[in-house]
């Protein structure tokens, strides 16, 4: 993909909901491994789909926006077409989901491989796409060698014309196939353009957490393919969706193994891009199976989302199959995970049931309060106030006779919210006492869910809450609507 720099590729992706705007949708489809993958990365000119030599890596629907010759349009990578007497038992769902993209698509790209010629797998998909009354452009993939593309009109026998010879894997003939899919779409039908700020949210866990069964039940559709056995998602999948007029953008990650457990290229890919997923979101909804409790590597997913900045919310699934349930069970199981890490006491915990939608608007009101924490403008004179009133009820500790003086404080980033301590001592500051503020600042703004960090310096530049409102709205109107307080009491949490 290094051509993309240079512009030999000009595609850029954009959110589905950067406007008003329907966006015509081009769908990928064919039978497994013969590039689909391959040409969803190369028209977005990067690596946003796993690709692999495999059979049956993409099983759910991954949609992208792209924008070629200032024609912006939607693509989607679908999973390979089995046919039903496979083995493989997500087959029936994977179907589901190709036929569901073709129902929504403008285009379709039937694709297959020229290298292996027609199959009979080929000929039966074809025959169901046809009766979809569908405009398709027949795509022969892998013809890097001339003799390859000499051997692509035996796939005329699909009904779907002359076959557009390509490689995705090196970008042969790429850009004139380009120039004839946007030839053949329609127009955008534009509305209004807003410049909304959707929330953007990753959804994590470990394997057969019901992170896919979450993400359908927030969509209202079967968009992601859900089964019991772990590692079924592979791809970072994300949809948009909006609820009372809020625009939110989801993304379906794979499940994080520990990492002396992945040595298969598709899972390193599959958490490379979690990781990604993390990075790109403004928090992370941490689901974790109630019947099995916080592990070892929901701590690490914790660890990761610290590292990056950004707020969580913790949600306990399946609570519908929580054995031995009694009302004093949420509390129980939130001691001990507080007991195990003390700074979830700062993150909203939900009990929730993806698969009977049992408390799920909870999960939405969180996303939108934790949203608002993290952009918050605190205030720069209430910062000071509350600041100077930690330190009139709890002075800082002396360091080996050395008296540690704080000085002032003040707010100078947003997402994450960070406070600047100014002190003649930075190293000195002792450790409980930086989370004894912590924990103050926390209580004092209900910043549940944020990832606040504290900065001690020698030197504190001041920052007016006019440059930080530059980068996020003030507390006053992006609260509006929203209780900070809801949901994230420790003493009101759902049971």
């Amino acid at each position: 993909m290094k051509d993309s720099r240079k512009g030999v590729f000009c595609f850029m992706e954009h959110f589905l909901y950067l406007s008003t705007m329907k966006l015509p949708v081009v769908c990928i489809i064919g039978r497994p491994n013969v590039g689909k993958s391959s040409l969803f990365n190369r028209i977005l000119g990067r690596r946003a789909a796993v690709v692999s030599d495999r059979d049956g890596v993409t099983r759910d629907r991954h949609y992208q926006n792209a924008n070629y010759k200032g024609h912006e349009f939607t693509v989607v990578d679908t999973g390979g077409f089995l046919p039903d007497d496979t083995i493989d038992v997500l087959a029936d769902s994977v179907r589901t989901q190709i036929f569901n993209a073709v129902e929504e698509s403008d285009l379709v790209l039937f694709m297959v491989d020229v290298r292996v010629g027609i199959t009979k797998l080929d000929q039966q998909f074809a025959r169901l796409i046809r009766k979809l009354d569908k405009q398709v452009i027949l795509v022969a993939n892998k013809s890097e060698n001339l003799g390859d593309r000499q051997e692509s009109y035996e796939f005329l026998k699909l009904g779907f014309g002359q076959p557009r010879t390509i490689s995705a894997l090196t970008g042969y003939a790429c850009l004139s196939l380009m120039d004839e899919i946007i030839a053949v779409l329609p127009t955008p039908v534009r509305g209004e353009r807003k410049e909304e700020r959707p929330i953007r949210f990753a959804i994590l866990g470990r394997p057969n957490a019901g992170k896919s069964t979450l993400l359908n039940r927030l969509m209202g559709e079967e968009r992601a393919v859900v089964s019991d056995i772990p590692g079924t998602t592979r791809d970072s999948i994300d949809c948009s969706f909006t609820v009372n007029g809020q625009k939110f953008v989801v993304t379906d990650t794979a499940g994080l193994r520990k990492k002396a457990k992945v040595d298969d290229e598709i899972e390193i890919f599959s958490n490379m891009r979690t990781m990604e997923s993390i990075r790109r979101s403004d928090l992370s909804v941490l689901l974790v199976d109630c019947t099995r409790g916080l592990q070892v590597q929901d701590f690490r997913i914790i660890t990761e989302i610290r590292k990056a900045g950004k707020g969580l919310i913790l949600v306990l699934n399946k609570w519908d199959i929580l054995p031995d349930k009694t009302e004093k069970s949420f509390d129980r199981m939130v001691k001990e995970m507080l007991e195990r890490e003390p700074m979830l006491e700062y993150v909203p915990i939900l009990s929730i049931s993806a698969k009977e939608g049992l408390r799920i608007n909870r999960v939405i009101q969180s996303i939108q309060t934790v949203y608002a924490n993290c952009r918050r403008v605190l205030g720069r004179d209430r910062v000071a106030e509350s600041f100077a009133n930690f330190l009139q009820e709890k002075a800082p500790p002396s360091h080996n006779a050395r008296v540690v003086a704080l000085t002032r404080a003040c707010q100078i980033l947003v997402e994450p919210p960070v406070i600047a301590i100014e002190t003649r001592t930075p190293e000195l500051v002792d450790e409980s006492y930086k989370r004894y503020l912590l924990k103050k600042f926390y209580e004092e703004f209900q910043l549940q869910g944020a990832p606040l960090r504290l900065n001690f310096d020698q030197k504190l530049t001041l920052r007016k809450d006019e440059e930080l409102e530059q980068f996020a709205e003030s507390s006053d109107s992006v609260l509006v609507g929203v209780d900070p307080k809801r949901d994230l009491d420790s003493k009101n949490r759902e049971r």
